[in-house]
């Protein structure tokens, strides 16, 4: 994973240095990763068209050789043969895409954690500047490398901070210190040291006046519970107000009820992987930075735009067909 990592944190960074705007960077990013690999999506669904087009056939195989296993699948060859479908002709794609969302996730965490490390560090060595002038906005969340929550700080806490690696503290710390942002960089020799850092160093500054008041808590509303289990605080300064964690379920709903609109096996077999992928959608996009959670969303939005007009395509190219064997073409 770590060249793909590396690749995408490269692509990245240069349409940043174009952009200049994170997310919206992430977001054409993600557009044009969806349409790399459209034509393969394109293929695949004409498979799973045909797919669900020889079910009756399919069906009636199974029915007929229900008692012979292996001239079931002898004639379900036959068949597959004969209309020039596959059964794993749609899979393809799910498997690049699932694949790219696991690298991206990779990769943004890294990227969250090098800003998280440069709000930090440039914070801790001028306290007295704007913070809002060092964070990445967006619409309505203060900072997208912290999650779309008002139950999340927009700005850095010893919890996100003590989830950096130590090499991350010593790679960025010397860009700030090359840059003169900071005096001088941090050298950890291990994980135990960069958390000591955050313990002894990190915590106290956190829990200081130029600092807290950017981590308050709304009066009687912190370390709730549900059930005992379930722990939360509400910031008076928050970080967003969990839009995007919400989008990313109504998205993913919406795109897998299309995709198993088009093929009748997967319907029958695809509610389990609503709820297990409308989980993960939720878990995501919740508890990881809003940066995820916004290539989540745009993603789906992409993939239900595209299986709408990709239907759309392939029902105006079926008339045209049937049009011409009418008139003998």
């Amino acid at each position: 994973m770590n060249p793909l990592n590396s690749l995408l944190l490269t692509l990245i960074n240069a349409l940043q240095m174009v952009i200049n705007n994170y997310a919206l960077t992430i977001i054409l990013f993600t557009i044009l990763i969806k349409l790399a690999v459209m034509p393969l999506n394109l293929k695949s669904r004409r498979s799973t068209m045909r797919m669900s087009a020889v079910q009756p056939q399919m069906k009636a195989l199974q029915e007929k050789y229900k008692d012979d296993q292996e001239k079931l699948s002898q004639k379900m060859q036959e068949l597959y043969r004969k209309e020039g479908v596959s059964p794993m002709g749609g899979c393809l794609p799910m498997i690049i895409s699932m694949f790219i969302l696991f690298a991206m996730f990779y990769a943004l965490r890294t990227f969250a954690n090098e800003q998280l490390v440069v709000q930090f560090l440039t914070f801790f060595h001028k306290p007295e500047i704007d913070p809002t002038t060092f964070t990445d906005s967006f619409l309505w969340i203060r900072n997208l490398w912290m999650p779309d929550s008002p139950f999340a700080t927009y700005l850095p806490d010893v919890q996100s901070l003590q989830l950096i690696e130590f090499d991350v503290w010593n790679r960025v710390s010397a860009e700030l210190a090359a840059s003169g942002v900071i005096p001088e960089a941090l050298n950890f020799a291990d994980r135990n040291a960069a958390m000591a850092f955050v313990n002894e160093v990190a915590a106290p500054f956190i829990a200081s006046e130029a600092y807290a008041p950017y981590i308050a808590a709304v009066p009687g509303l912190s370390n709730l519970s549900i059930l005992g289990i379930i722990r939360f605080t509400i910031y008076q300064a928050g970080n967003g107000w969990f839009v995007l964690p919400l989008l990313s379920v109504g998205t993913q709903v919406l795109m897998q009820k299309l995709t198993m609109q088009q093929n009748d096996q997967m319907a029958q077999q695809g509610k389990t992987m609503i709820y297990v992928m409308t989980f993960m959608s939720l878990y995501f996009c919740a508890i990881y930075n809003s940066a995820f959670a916004l290539y989540w969303v745009v993603s789906n939005i992409y993939a239900i735009v595209e299986q709408i007009a990709f239907d759309r395509y392939f029902k105006q190219q079926d008339r045209k067909a049937a049009k011409a064997e009418e008139v003998g073409i």
